[in-house]
């Protein structure tokens, strides 16, 4: 790598790293003080809650990301887009609440939910912010405003934990987190509305970032539809056994794919024109990444139980199946993006689409199957999930740089 990206590479290790250690071990703490069904009630709100965040980028940033040029016009144009999103969805969102409590028959979620609402508004501010970061690829600055926010946001939520706050402790530790992160972005990012708005601008990202925007829906929607039938069909406490699992056993792995996808997208999109250089470049990051991340999941699946004994106690024995289960699953995450990002950095975000489009059938096929089954055979249905969509993401990629789903398994094995 040159060293302008691997001093990147290496400040996107020390964010990620930094960030979710600190939020693992936040986590733990809070884990400790409140019940899985006070966890239950939080992922309850999850897919709403991401799906509005999904709405206010609408894609946007990442076509700033991507282009080769951009003017001030085009960025205050999405900033201020953003913005508006983030109101609007924000407002939706405590108008549904009521009927989101009622689907769940819990009505506590109703003030819950506008409560974490204000986040998604509060994000808005900072999206314009850390896309130009990122598209500067400086994870240095990124990296001191999350390990500040985190420690602030987990701070005030172990405080309210500690005071007998329950559910309402997670919300307001979101809420803090995405507050701090932005008032941070405007101090060290010193960027602000220099152009105006048009729609000539957002017009010309559009096409790019349309696409993802409806692929960001689609696997937002559909990669939480677990915990919308868990939350639906059994009580708070296993889908709070679920997302407690799932965020453990994905944890390497979201913290691996994040710390090398903020990196290697702004990167792969300058080498867009280079598809020899990008192949070259794939193959040495994927043999990189098997070589630590697939020991360290199965070691996670090998330890689980005594780790969540150690760890949450022995309330949160139940999700020791889906732990093990899920870091199976986990292993094959960090391929899946290095695939989709190297179609994104090409502009083409339509065979994203086209891709996002047919896993999400398969997801639909594999819990129709399996719901009836219980959770544990949902959670096995994740797996197969995941051996599959390596092959299909990887489909398009065997034409486009002769890297298909064989060489890439080729080059893992050793």
């Amino acid at each position: 790598m040159p060293q302008s990206t691997s001093k990147a590479f290496a400040w996107s290790a020390i964010d990620q790293i930094g960030r979710q250690g600190l939020r693992f071990s936040l986590s733990v703490i809070l884990a400790r003080l409140l019940l899985p069904s006070e966890y239950g009630l939080m992922g309850m709100l999850i897919v709403f809650l991401m799906l509005a965040q999904t709405f206010a980028d609408s894609g946007l940033s990442t076509g700033l990301i991507q282009r080769q040029s951009i003017s001030d016009n085009d960025e205050t144009s999405v900033f201020f887009l953003n913005i508006a999103a983030g109101a609007l969805l924000a407002i939706l969102l405590c108008c549904l609440s009521p009927l989101i409590a009622a689907f769940y028959r819990q009505p506590i979620l109703r003030p819950l939910l506008c409560l974490c609402s204000l986040g998604v508004l509060v994000s808005s501010f900072g999206i314009v912010h850390t896309a130009l970061l990122t598209r500067e690829v400086d994870f240095r600055t990124q990296a001191i405003i999350s390990l500040i926010a985190t420690v602030l946001g987990g701070a005030l939520g172990i405080g309210m934990a500690l005071r007998g706050w329950g559910v309402w402790s997670l919300a307001a530790q979101n809420l803090a987190l995405a507050t701090v992160t932005v008032i941070m972005l405007w101090i060290l990012r010193p960027w602000r509305p220099r152009g105006r708005f048009c729609w000539a601008s957002i017009r010309s990202l559009w096409p790019f970032s349309s696409k993802l925007l409806a692929s960001g829906l689609l696997n937002t929607t559909f990669d939480n539809l677990y915990t919308l039938v868990i939350g639906k069909l059994y009580v708070p406490a296993e889908l709070g056994f679920y997302t407690r699992a799932s965020s453990l056993a994905m944890l390497p792995a979201t913290s691996v794919t994040t710390m090398t996808q903020r990196v290697m997208f702004p990167v792969f999109s300058r080498m867009q024109d280079d598809k020899v250089r990008i192949k070259c470049e794939m193959r040495r990051l994927i043999r990189l990444l098997a070589a630590f991340h697939f020991p360290l999941m199965a070691g996670l699946a090998a330890v689980a139980q005594p780790l969540v004994i150690c760890l949450l106690t022995a309330k949160w024995l139940p999700c020791v199946p889906y732990i093990q289960i899920l870091c199976f699953a986990g292993m094959l995450y960090p391929l899946h993006v290095v695939n989709l990002d190297v179609m994104k950095a090409l502009g083409r975000s339509d065979l994203f689409l086209k891709l996002e489009i047919i896993k999400k059938v398969l997801v639909v096929v594999l819990l129709g199957a399996t719901f009836w089954l219980g959770v544990g055979a949902m959670v096995a249905s994740i797996l197969a999930n995941s051996v599959i969509c390596l092959a299909i993401n990887s489909y398009y990629n065997r034409h486009l740089f002769d890297y298909g789903w064989n060489d890439q398994i080729r080059d893992c094995i050793p």
